[in-house]
């Protein structure tokens, strides 16, 4: 069992700045998030892949070249779906890497698993289906609304 003032369930845009900011305000936090799913959708699934697939396409056929190099400019001449998969795997990596980076610079830990929440106060969560633990998150509800200074 494992003791925090605030607990956040996924580390995706929300929950990575509110994790953060309980941090900074000096309260032990930890972030619940699925294995392969650091970031969450926006960074997994969502807007980061469909941008840097669109970034990609764009770069790989010169667009953004052609006034200078003329029409028939392009950087390859055949592209790939595997082309375009390496560029998004790529910058999904170098993402992840930063939250991964924040979260340990600010002292968040991060518990991989499913999380749910239990009782008042009480979460829990199963990384696997032979093994679950139990995180105790400190009335989290009154401390959430002291640290966050919004009402819940």
């Amino acid at each position: 069992m494992w003791d925090f003032d605030v607990l956040v369930l996924g580390s995706g845009p929300g929950g990575q700045k509110a994790a953060i900011a309980a941090a900074k305000l000096e309260r032990r936090v930890a972030v619940v998030e699925r294995r392969n799913m650091m970031g969450g959708v926006c960074i997994n699934t969502g807007t980061i892949p469909s941008k840097t697939l669109r970034e990609a396409v764009i770069h790989l056929t010169g667009l953004n070249q052609r006034g200078m190099y003329g029409q028939g400019y392009r950087v390859k001449d055949e592209i790939t779906a595997a082309d375009l998969g390496v560029r998004t795997q790529h910058v999904i990596g170098r993402e992840v890497d930063v939250i991964r980076s924040q979260s340990a610079r600010n002292h968040v830990a991060i518990l991989h698993g499913l999380g749910h929440i239990y009782a008042v106060g009480d979460v829990i969560g199963f990384p696997s289906l032979a093994e679950s633990y139990k995180v105790a998150a400190l009335d989290a509800l009154n401390k959430l609304r002291r640290v966050a200074r919004f009402e819940l």
